[in-house]
């Protein structure tokens, strides 16, 4: 499956806040769709599950317009939207009968996945529930018709690193089946353990689309990372800004990191570093992070 947005508009009032949104997501992977606070990430996501209508723009599948009619889609919300007061296997069975399921299938469901998060059937539960646990809670609404769309909205809020790992085990599954997964998160370096292609928005603008691992080569080229052993990294970097190569050079956690504007500047740069006393540790390729790509683009 292939779900495409195409130039999607949404106002509230005077404040624009999706402007001519353009992106694709594909089933077999994990898409990431980044944002700061605001940017219209969850816009988006109402807008998919038809809460909302685009101003302009519609929204593909397989190239043709999205019915939600032959598409099961399992959302899940960054904010709480369950009932107090109701038991946990009657609470999801009846989201579960609101899907679609027969009620009987609905309480199978609802039961196999309470044991699979090790949680226990009562009445007064979910006001009782820790965070994590009540995150749990709305994954299992999420997944529990086996949709073929999969939207997370911040899905580890709040989970230990055990239930991290569960999370990511679901994800993975519904991924190996070939459905399609679409997810948002601050969490960049638990995105980048499994996110193939990323889109980031920013005040509900896409400013980069594309496969993570390419848009890493692409960012990095040109550029290296410079670490020496003697030599504190502040200490380096003066050094280095006094040799005028056409090199801009910056801090990062590793040592220096030095973009090579000019032609040529990389061999003088050796030569130079060759004859110093500089012991050198590291002299390598960057790649940046997750991290680093979204600072980069929604600034720091």
């Amino acid at each position: 499956m292939i779900l495409e947005f195409k130039n999607v508009e949404k106002s509230f009032g005077n404040k624009k806040v999706l402007k001519g949104v353009s992106f694709t997501a594909k089933s077999g992977v994990a898409n990431g769709y980044l944002g700061r606070n605001g940017s219209g990430k969850t816009t988006s996501f109402r807008i998919l599950l038809d809460i909302f209508k685009p101003d302009k723009g519609e929204i593909l599948l397989d190239g043709k317009p999205l019915d939600h009619n032959k598409v099961k889609i399992g959302y899940l919300p960054e904010e709480r939207g369950m009932y107090d007061g109701v038991g946990l296997v009657d609470q999801l069975t009846y989201f579960g009968m609101l899907k679609g399921m027969k009620k009987k299938a609905a309480q199978t469901e609802a039961k196999k996945w309470l044991e699979y998060f090790e949680l226990e059937d009562n009445k007064q539960a979910l006001k009782t529930l820790s965070k994590g646990n009540a995150q749990k809670i709305q994954i299992i609404q999420s997944v529990m018709n086996d949709p073929d769309i999969l939207v997370f909205d911040e899905p580890f809020s709040g989970l230990d690193p055990v239930n991290v790992s569960k999370l990511k085990e679901i994800i993975t599954d519904f991924i190996k089946k070939d459905k399609l997964v679409i997810f948002s998160s601050h969490q960049m370096p638990v995105v980048e353990t499994f996110c193939e292609d990323i889109n980031i928005l920013e005040k509900g603008e896409i400013t980069l689309s594309g496969n993570l691992d390419y848009i890493k080569k692409q960012l990095g080229h040109g550029k290296m990372i410079l670490s020496v052993s003697n030599l504190e990294k502040e200490e380096l970097l003066a050094n280095l800004r006094s040799i005028p190569l056409g090199i801009e050079y910056s801090l990062v956690p590793e040592g220096v990191l030095l973009d090579f504007k000019e032609e040529g500047s990389k061999k003088e740069l050796l030569a130079k570093l060759a004859g110093s006393s500089f012991n050198i540790e590291e002299f390598k390729l960057y790649k940046p992070s997750l991290e680093d790509i979204f600072k980069e683009q929604v600034g720091k």
